[in-house]
C-alpha cells in the first residue's frame, strides 16, 4: 500500500481516527482535509510527498508519516483508517 501511495504521489482517502475517536482526520479526493479534535472542526490542505503527508491549517503545518499498515503517525499519536 505504501508502495502505491509513493508511485502515485497522490491522494489519501476517508477517515483516520485514533483509539478513542477523539481526534480524527477526514481525508477527501482534493488537498482538502477535514479535522476534528474534542469536538472542534476545522479544514485544512494536506499533500502527500512519499511517506509523509504535509497537512496546512490556519498558516501552521504538521508533518504525518504513512507507516507499513497504512496508518498515520502524528505528534499525537497514531491514526487508524476508520472501515
Amino acid at each position: 500500500m505504501l508502495f502505491l501511495l509513493s508511485a502515485c504521489g497522490s491522494k489519501l482517502s476517508g477517515e483516520y481516527a485514533d483509539k478513542t475517536g477523539a481526534v480524527s482526520y477526514t481525508f477527501e479526493s482534493s488537498d482538502k482535509v477535514l479535522m476534528s479534535a474534542i469536538g472542534i472542526e476545522t479544514e485544512g490542505k494536506y499533500e502527500v510527498d512519499g511517506n509523509k503527508v504535509k497537512v496546512e491549517s490556519n498558516g501552521q503545518n504538521i508533518i504525518f508519516t504513512i507507516l507499513e499498515d497504512g496508518s498515520l503517525k502524528t505528534p499525537f499519536g497514531n491514526l487508524k483508517k476508520k472501515q
